[in-house]
């Protein structure tokens, strides 16, 4: 068993991925923009930390199958949501496509992505390569961005605590603001989760965001040990877009 977190009492913020994980994890990222405007403008009076609101899957979705401009979403979002800073996700070099992208085009993504309304990018490699990462750390910081380094968490001999302490510390030394441990196929334990948070603060003063998805149901247990190793952000969706494959409800975290 877990002891308490015994410093003194946190308060814990949350992210509300609604409108980007939990509409790409339950919906097939198919939601128009008259209904992501509707929600985005309740979502911004509850008070979260930062909604994430687009990247990922939501881009190529809005050509390619709701023949919709996803700039323009993300302009209308940010008129919709003066309350309440918005977060994004990029694949690296691979911006928001699938496959790299050359550094003239991955500069003027991040800084029209930056110009029309988002304020933390989180970045990620599927590899944890940091050489597909340099260009888009900084860039982030160029153009004013908060840079949230994401952590492909995975489960694999060489892929251990100490492992990823290292990786945070190369993050941290590229410029990044906080750190996400990207949980993509919610394969973390609780007990895992408690031992990687705690060497995270150990070796780091950055915020912890923890980000895992509901696959494999033992999320409750890992975000309320997450907690009492003293995470500082965790993602959650509205309970209609939460369980399955996307996240946990943000009402069950608040609880």
């Amino acid at each position: 068993m877990t002891k308490p977190y015994t410093e003194e009492k946190k308060k814990i913020k949350i992210q509300d991925i609604t409108v980007r994980d939990g509409n790409q994890s339950i919906l097939a990222t198919r939601m128009k923009r008259k209904d992501i405007l509707a929600l985005v403008r309740t979502l911004d009076q509850v008070g979260f930390e930062s909604l994430e609101v687009w990247g990922g899957a939501t881009f190529d979705s809005a050509f390619r199958f709701l023949k919709q401009s996803a700039w323009t979403n993300l302009r209308e979002i940010r008129k919709a949501a003066p309350n309440t800073k918005l977060s994004m996700l990029l694949r690296g070099q691979n911006v928001v496509g699938y496959h790299h992208y050359d550094n003239d085009t991955l500069e003027r993504f991040v800084r029209l992505t930056l110009e029309n309304g988002i304020d933390i990018i989180r970045i990620f490699d599927a590899l944890n390569d940091p050489n597909n990462l340099k260009f888009s750390f900084e860039f982030t910081k160029k153009y004013g961005g908060h840079l949230q380094a994401a952590i492909a968490y995975t489960i694999s001999p060489v892929h251990n605590n100490e492992y990823y302490v290292n990786l945070v510390k190369t993050y941290e030394s590229m410029g990044a603001d906080s750190i996400c441990i990207k949980d993509m196929a919610g394969i973390i334990s609780p007990q895992t989760a408690y031992d990687l948070i705690s060497d995270l603060k150990q070796a780091t003063k950055l915020p912890i965001h923890l980000h895992s998805h509901t696959t494999a149901n033992a999320t409750p247990l890992v975000m309320e040990q997450a907690m009492l190793a003293g995470v500082d952000i965790v993602d959650g969706c509205i309970s209609p877009f939460s369980g399955g494959t996307s996240h946990l409800a943000d009402e069950t975290l608040i609880e």
